[in-house]
């Protein structure tokens, strides 16, 4: 599979490091969530799905999003980390789209790039779901046909057209390319004046 450019876990341009991830991985990994919290990818695409979509999702609604609506106990030292891990995320991503970069998003090597992306996907997806009618409401089919690579590669998505797509293999090693290009042109359909 020909790896997309922008994804890497340990780059110079990610902005967290691997002991913040690792920081927040531990808490995300926590027995109490009994694996119903997102992990760092999915976290990572819900994330950037607040940033590039047409609303602004709550830093409390991501804490409820990433950790399945189980309200955590946590020390506040662990909130702290947590809310700066999204805002780290949330800044770098707005940047790189500001400055006209391409974005930066993560996977943990070329062998785990296929489960890393699908999970990234799943998270971009879970912050789709929570705002969808505005997702929609600007134009309903250039929306649709954004985020079509991103619903495909998540898995999530079990219809028919889905089915043929995914048995396409040509064109979901080009979805699997295309991300960091996608974000980019669903940012400027929601945002460019």
């Amino acid at each position: 599979m020909i790896i997309g450019a922008a994804f890497f876990l340990e780059s110079p341009f990610m902005p967290l490091s691997p002991a913040d991830i690792d920081q927040l991985e531990a808490l995300l990994f926590d027995d109490q969530f009994m694996d119903e919290a997102l992990d760092y990818f999915a976290l990572h695409g819900l994330v950037s799905a607040s940033v590039v979509g047409p609303k602004n999702i709550p830093s409390a609604t991501i804490r409820s999003i990433a950790f399945s609506g189980i309200e955590p106990r946590l020390e506040e030292s662990q909130w702290q980390h947590f809310d700066y891990c999204i805002n780290t995320i949330a800044q770098d991503l707005a940047d790189c789209l500001y400055e006209g970069r391409e974005p930066n998003l993560p996977y943990e090597s070329e062998e785990e790039f296929e489960a890393c992306l699908e999970s990234w996907c799943i998270g971009f997806i879970e912050g789709f779901f929570e705002n969808e009618a505005e997702w929609f409401s600007k134009d309903e089919e250039a929306a649709a046909e954004l985020l079509l690579p991103v619903m495909t590669l998540s898995g999530l998505f079990d219809s028919e057209e889905f089915k043929q797509i995914h048995n396409n293999e040509k064109l979901m090693r080009q979805f699997s390319t295309i991300i960091a290009d996608q974000l980019t042109d669903i940012y400027l359909f929601f945002h460019a004046k």
